[in-house]
């Protein structure tokens, strides 16, 4: 179950990141003068989730490496982070998300900093959740 809610809160969490990303780009256009409009084709916010789903599907192989060593952990973190940019530069071809490279490099931009926020978040909540499981131990101890 545990391993669910992580998929599930980081799909959550990279199609939040997106759509801020996409809204800071139009903000950005419209100050520097350009007449943004946003125009999206029907399956654009499924692309989205769908793109958000599979870059936490692909978190499943980070998690539970208890043995590792530490070189093969940054590994497989490096390993993780051009995988991601690989699903999401193909999505975005493939929904359309971009169509040269100046918007391609916006894109991954945008990934990097939404990699970032959730890597950051994912930890927070764990560090959370492991204080919240210590002092319900400590309760338990406590009360007997």
């Amino acid at each position: 179950m545990k391993k669910w809610k992580i998929v599930f809160n980081q799909t959550l969490m990279i199609s939040t990141g997106i759509l801020f990303g996409l809204g800071v780009e139009a903000l950005i256009g419209r100050l520097f003068g350009k007449d943004m409009v946003i125009e999206w084709p029907w399956y654009i916010p499924l692309s989205i989730i769908l793109t958000g789903f599979l870059c936490a599907l692909a978190t499943l192989f980070l998690i539970d490496r208890e043995g590792e060593n530490i070189a093969s952990g940054k590994g497989r973190i490096l390993l993780h982070f051009f995988f991601l940019l690989i699903v999401v530069a193909g999505c975005g071809w493939l929904f359309g998300w971009y169509s040269n490279l100046t918007e391609f490099i916006v894109i991954a931009v945008m990934y990097v900093v939404i990699y970032a926020f959730v890597w950051i978040s994912s930890l927070w909540m764990a560090k959370t959740d492991e204080k919240k499981i210590n002092e319900a131990i400590r309760d338990i101890r406590d009360d007997e």
